[in-house]
């Protein structure tokens, strides 16, 4: 299952910071991203073994970008964008790694769901403070692209637990979240409020 929530690291955040975010709120969570672009594969594989020691499983674990050191280390999945690999390239070599993609319009995300990829991560949705000066693309553009693939959209920026439903109405299969969670003084909370949203997402 690639839908529900999503927890997204922001790379700001220390290594003890994410693990105890993510300790927390991962039975409330289906995927953990490491999205940590400036990190050396060296701290990446620490972070997996920190995550791991607290209890949180690989196969809730994606990596993003880093194709072989997601192989490597047998977490879940990986985390495509256009600067990666190609989705069939990596789909044809590694047939049973979860494979994600980010799309920023229709033609990416058909593109992505031609190439075998298990869902796509689309946004950002709603203002957000990681985006600055970017216009969000809506629930319209949301719609539009749901629409055009028959693969799982996750939507995500801007998202607050009051907003999960909206999306989820205009097609989204999930949500992806990092502020609203890494940021968040009660992290348990907001998860469970995250997650009741998605819940009623799935029965309207």
């Amino acid at each position: 299952m690639t839908e529900g929530i999503h927890l997204i690291s922001n790379g700001k955040q220390s290594l003890e910071q994410f693990v105890s975010v993510a300790k927390a709120v991962s039975p409330y969570v289906n995927y953990i991203h490491i999205r940590e672009k400036h990190r050396t594969d060296d701290e990446l594989i620490k972070w997996i073994d920190e995550l791991v020691k607290n209890g949180i499983s690989k196969d809730q674990l994606v990596i993003n970008e880093r194709v072989a050191l997601a192989v490597q280390t047998g977490v879940k999945g990986v985390q495509l964008t256009d600067h990666s690999e190609g989705v069939s390239s990596v789909r044809t070599k590694y047939p049973n790694l979860l494979i994600g993609r980010s799309v920023h319009s229709i033609e990416e995300a058909q593109h992505a769901a031609n190439g075998g990829v298990d869902y796509v991560i689309f946004g950002h949705i709603f203002e957000t403070n990681s985006k600055p000066g970017l216009a969000p693309r809506g629930l319209k553009q949301l719609e539009q692209l749901t629409e055009s693939i028959s693969t799982p959209v996750i939507a995500i920026g801007g998202i607050t637990p009051e907003r999960v439903e909206s999306v989820m109405t205009h097609g989204a299969r999930g949500v992806a979240v990092m502020s609203g969670l890494i940021d968040s003084e009660k992290p348990i909370e907001e998860a469970k409020h995250y997650l009741g949203g998605v819940r009623h997402g799935y029965s309207c």
